[in-house]
């Protein structure tokens, strides 16, 4: 009887616990509405951090968006797509790139790799080539999608060890600026001035950037 019960618990605990990572993915696919941000020092810091790889639009542009991602999420993986989209065809949107390992230490080296591969301008490509990888990640093949994308490897390797406190010092300002706007895990995204938690796809993101152009920059 006592057996009996104690595996009828532990059905019931995995039941809660599979409800629970069910609710967890469904809250990151359809994220809220975006919560509206003033230009705090936070967010003047996520804007205005050099260092943070971009694309797009430079001075002409009107709206702003600023992606965190980890190249393990599924879904980053799964939305990264309409963000490229959107930005091949908008010529007044820019993209800050703000990787965010959150998922171990093949997410860890992935990001370092990205921004290793910027120092040759190279980001964007190793950046979707990452994003469109599927299946496991590690180092041998993180190592050959850099290659395919363009990344010359032998610089790579270079810029990975001199450039290493750099890209430390890079990743870390990333994680202060998700924890200080609050984010709760990736993807994330500030557009204008909403801040949404969650996947956003094409419909999503082109209704956040029509407000976004309705209520201007942060301010």
């Amino acid at each position: 009887m006592a057996e009996h019960v104690s595996r009828r618990q532990w059905i019931a605990f995995a039941v809660v616990i599979a409800l629970a990572i069910a609710a967890s993915t469904l809250l990151q696919w359809w994220p809220r509405e975006g919560r509206r941000l003033t230009l705090t020092p936070v967010v003047a810091a996520v804007l205005n951090d050099a260092g943070s790889p971009r694309a797009g639009a430079a001075g002409s542009a009107d709206v702003t968006v600023v992606v965190f991602t980890d190249y393990r999420c599924p879904i980053c993986k799964a939305t990264d797509p309409a963000l490229m989209r959107a930005l091949a065809a908008d010529p007044f949107l820019r993209v800050i790139y703000k990787d965010w390992p959150i998922r171990g230490a093949v997410s860890d080296l992935a990001a370092r790799t990205a921004l290793a591969a910027d120092r040759q301008g190279r980001y964007a490509a190793v950046h979707d080539a990452l994003m469109a990888a599927r299946g496991p990640l590690d180092a041998e093949r993180i190592a050959a999608i850099a290659a395919e994308a363009g990344a010359d490897p032998a610089r790579l390797a270079a810029d990975l060890n001199t450039h290493a406190r750099e890209i430390d010092a890079q990743l870390g300002r990333h994680s202060q600026q998700a924890f200080g706007l609050g984010l709760a895990g990736t993807p994330g995204y500030l557009v204008g001035p909403y801040l949404y938690d969650g996947g956003l796809d094409d419909r999503r993101l082109a209704h956040a950037i029509r407000l976004a152009r309705q209520a201007g920059p942060p301010r």
